[in-house]
Order: C-alpha cells, then structure tokens, then sequence
C-alpha cells in the first residue's frame, strides 16, 4: 500500500515512517491524532499526520511571504538531516499572518478513501447555537450586495455567516475530525493547531471539498468549484436537484466567473493549460457543486506552490469579482473577521512540491466552543433567501460531525 504513496510523496518515503520500519496506514494516522498532534491533512492522494514544532513561520515588516517561507526551511533544517516540510494554514487576508510550520515529524500513508471509517461518538453532549448574523439579517446583507451589483462593476460577492457552538463540556477534537473524515475520506479533511495565549488547545477543523491548487514537479492541477445546491436523502429528488444545478444559469455563470479568474491567473506560468469547457458535478454529503478540473504544466523555472497558491488567492470562489470590489463590499456587509476561514490550507516543500485546498466547511474550536462558518457566492441572479438556505446546508458539515448525527 505505501509503494504507490512513496511515488507520489517521495519526500517521505524514507525519513518519516516508524522506527520499526513499519508503514502506518491512513485509519492509523487518523486514530493516532490526539492532543500532542500539530497536523492532518486527508486528501485523495495522501494522509498526512505532524506531531509538534519543529519550526515556525516569521515574517518581519515589509518581507515578502516566500522569502519568509525560505528562512523557516532554513530554521527548520538546521542540524537535522530530515527534510523539511511545511504545513499549516493561510488567513483569507492575505496582508494577514499565516500559521505555517515545519513539524517535529510528519508521517504519511496513502489516501484514507481506500478505507471503512465509522463513527463512535458525538463530539459534544449538548449544545446551544447561535448566528452571527440571523438568517433575516443575512438576507438583507445579500439584497444589500445585490444593489451594489447594479449601482458597480461588482459581478459577484462571497458573503458569510458564522455559528457558535457552545457545548455543555469540552468538545472532542479528536473526535470531529474522524467524524469528518468518514463523509470526506475523498476530500480534504484538515485540522492544524493555533497559537493561542490560554494555553489550551485551539485548533482549524474542517472537511473542504475544494482544491485550490497541486504542484508535484512540472505538473499543476487547479479544482474552482462554484455553484451549489443542497442534497436530499430521497434518491430521486436528489438526483433532479443535481440536474437542477447542472443546467442552472445562475450557478453556471457564478461558476464561470471562477475558472475564468483561475485559468488566467495560471496561463502565464504555464506552457500549456488545459481548461474544460462545462464543469462536472460533485458531491459532498450535504451539497452538490460545480466542479471544473484545471491541468496545465509549468514553464521552467516552474514556481513553487506556495508562490501558485498566492498569485491566486483569494479565488472568486470565495471573494468575488473584481476581487477589490469584492473585498470592499465583504468589509462593509459581513460584520466579522473571516480568520482562517475561505483562506488555504496544505504543505510545501523545499523544492517547490506541495497542495492547497480552500479553507471551507470548517469551524475554529477550543475549549468548549466552535465557530462554524459558511458563505455563499453572490451574483446578480441570487435570491436573497435562497443563499441564507445554501450557507444553512453548508453548516451541516461541521454540525454532524460535532453532533455524531448522519455520519
């Protein structure tokens, strides 16, 4: 099982694995996440566990993030013959300060989809709830950008909400994340530690169906996804809703709009690129999206995925466009700070390899309290109603994995 992920993860292939010499498997990695772990990162390729620091990201004033990076593999390969990986996450900013580090040690196996992962527990006992903003509020802010979309050039805004969760007890990290990662074995499940000045374990959980972009050798893959629509356990309105969104104006052109921006974003780093026509469908558990799957190779010298990931974030996926207008209009309706939230999350390495996916479908959690957050991409067709019911199925993800409820 470990021959295929060393071809496509070399990096790891003979520094990481068990004294013993044994290869862990994904299901071992995921069950051995716990409090002394710093990283996991499941995706379709690739699972991936760091415990502890070896090494953090530092930025000083004014110096450009790559040269940053490039001192943290110098800081983190100092009297260690281990190559060095970094890991973490990027804010939605991207004037903000990133949580990248290089781990104590990192082990990898192959993807955890090749594997049964059930549930065993709820994560919290009981809980409360409450949004930030209501439904009717959010509403309003949705006809508030749809009125700017006609007084502007806006063509398309991301607008959010959030949900604090409070439980009776402390909620089980741990336990989220393997929820999560048994609806999204073939997605990106993902949790990094936070700095925090409590002392107690804070952490960025979630389960994201999209990735922003991949980058092993010369080869690149960019996933946009746009365009949403909830799921239905009876298979037959199931299916027409994935009809629905297929053939849907509204959602093809909030899509477009994103594969335009990514595409020409990646050309001019690209000798060739490969841009389908018409997006695809995919489904998580709760949603069904437009996908489109974007493949090109790189000029040499290619850029490094960090440098790939930062010329394209932050995507219309979860900004807008133009992304200056967007980024006004999320300043002045959403009336919170996004974080980590719609940022990335993922590893480079030293030679450039590494991948990022969005940082959607997630909730920051400490202690007894996690805040969920869910967006929905606005453009001039939207219903103001409809986006409060599309960012209502997107709290699902994380909701069932607090609650042990449809896993």
């Amino acid at each position: 099982m470990f021959t295929e992920t060393r071809q496509l993860f070399p990096t790891f292939a003979d520094t990481n694995g068990p004294a013993d010499g044994e290869r862990p498997t994904a299901i071992a990695l995921l069950q051995r996440y716990d409090a002394g772990s710093s990283f996991f990162l499941g995706t379709p390729e690739r699972t991936l566990l760091g415990s502890g620091v070896r090494a953090r990201l530092t930025r000083h004033p004014d110096e450009p993030m790559a040269a940053a990076l490039r001192r943290l593999f110098a800081d983190g390969t100092q009297n260690d013959d281990t190559p060095a990986i970094a890991v973490g996450a990027l804010p939605f900013a991207p004037e903000a300060h990133p949580v990248l580090f290089i781990p104590h040690r990192l082990d990898a196996a192959a993807p955890l989809a090749r594997h049964a992962i059930t549930r065993t527990k709820a994560a919290v006992r009981s809980s409360e709830t409450q949004e930030r903003p209501t439904e009717a509020l959010y509403a309003r802010r949705v006809q508030q950008a749809l009125d700017l979309m006609r007084q502007s050039t806006l063509k398309k805004v991301v607008l959010s909400r959030m949900l604090e969760v409070v439980g009776e007890g402390e909620i089980d990290q741990a336990m989220v994340l393997r929820n999560l990662a048994s609806r999204n074995s073939a997605g990106y499940t993902f949790a990094v530690d936070l700095p925090t000045a409590s002392g107690r374990v804070r952490r960025l959980i979630g389960a994201s169906p999209e990735l922003l972009l991949q980058r092993m050798g010369e080869h690149v893959l960019a996933n946009p996804i746009a365009g949403t629509a909830p799921r239905s356990n009876d298979p037959g309105e199931d299916l027409a809703r994935s009809r629905k969104l297929l053939h849907s104006a509204k959602d093809r052109h909030e899509h477009e709009l994103v594969v335009k921006a990514v595409a020409e974003t990646l050309r001019p780093y690209c000798r060739n690129l490969e841009v389908p026509p018409v997006p695809e469908l995919i489904a998580t558990a709760r949603v069904w999206h437009l996908s489109t799957r974007i493949r090109g190779k790189l000029i040499d010298p290619a850029p490094s995925s960090f440098d790939l990931a930062l010329a394209l974030h932050p995507t219309p996926a979860v900004c807008g466009e133009p992304r200056d207008l967007a980024r006004r209009a999320i300043e002045q309706l959403e009336g919170f700070d996004r974080g980590l939230f719609t940022g990335l999350v993922g590893w480079c390495d030293a030679n450039g390899n590494g991948e990022w996916a969005v940082t959607i479908r997630c909730a920051e959690i400490e202690a007894n309290r996690a805040n969920l957050y869910a967006g929905a991409g606005i453009v001039s067709e939207s219903e103001p109603w409809r986006e409060v019911a599309e960012t209502a199925a997107k709290f699902r993800t994380l909701l069932d994995a607090l609650q042990g409820s449809g896993v």
